[in-house]
């Protein structure tokens, strides 16, 4: 009986890995709400278990960036040269399957942004 709980146990820990990782791989549509109105980007993301990498795509141009995502939980950064210099950005988001949402913080200010997957 106890053999038989335990391969319960370790199926059921097993299955709930597998259900709670979210795949952010491939191209994503972005509406980001700035403050001078929607600005609209793409993004290529590339996944390697929680380790996340890519480009990003606005009027502004293509940089790479970098980060995670544990469950539902993304986090990216990535920088663009502004006028008085290098600008550091941090992304926080929450993927739901091929839907994404959250806030940028361009450091001087935030924005909320929502994604879908293409």
């Amino acid at each position: 009986m106890s053999k038989l709980l335990l391969m319960v146990f370790v199926f059921t820990l097993l299955l709930g890995a597998s259900t709670s990782a979210q795949s952010v791989a491939g191209d994503w549509d972005l509406s980001i709400n700035g403050p001078e109105g929607v600005i609209t980007a793409t993004a290529t993301l590339k996944q390697d278990g929680e380790k996340v990498s890519g480009s990003i795509s606005s009027p502004q141009g293509t940089v790479d960036l970098s980060g995670t995502v544990k469950g539902k939980t993304l986090n990216l950064a990535f920088q663009i040269q502004g006028p008085q210099g290098a600008l550091d950005i941090k992304v926080n988001g929450e993927v739901d399957g091929s839907d994404m949402k959250g806030i940028i913080d361009f450091g001087m200010g935030m924005a909320d942004f929502t994604a879908k997957k293409k």
